[in-house]
């Protein structure tokens, strides 16, 4: 039944096992997000494979919004400071190929 399991001593040959370096990049969740920016609106996007021009077209209408746009180093795009009606529409023209993530706040613009 558990025969998946490794069961053998922790020894020196354990050790030459190499680490997974801790510079690659993290997604920011949305804790993290709410963190960094509280009292403020943010939508991060991500795009999906072979959707990047998409997430382009995002941020392009994001600055058209007068909305400060991040990239992230995951390759996801932060909007922050959108109005439920800008959140909304931008989901709705993108959602379907962007993968999104969202908090409005009431302090917004």
């Amino acid at each position: 039944m558990f025969d998946c399991l490794d069961t053998t001593a922790y020894s020196a040959d354990n050790a030459s096992i190499t680490p997974v370096p801790e510079s690659l990049p993290l997604t920011p969740t949305a804790l993290q997000l709410a963190r960094l920016y509280p009292g403020r609106s943010w939508l991060c996007l991500w795009p999906r494979p072979g959707y990047e021009t998409q997430l382009a077209k995002a941020r392009e209408v994001a600055l058209y919004l007068d909305a400060e746009v991040k990239k992230q180093e995951d390759g996801s795009l932060l909007i922050l400071d959108l109005t439920l009606n800008e959140t909304l529409a931008i989901s709705q023209r993108f959602g379907c190929v962007l993968a999104s993530e969202a908090l409005i706040s009431g302090a917004s613009r």
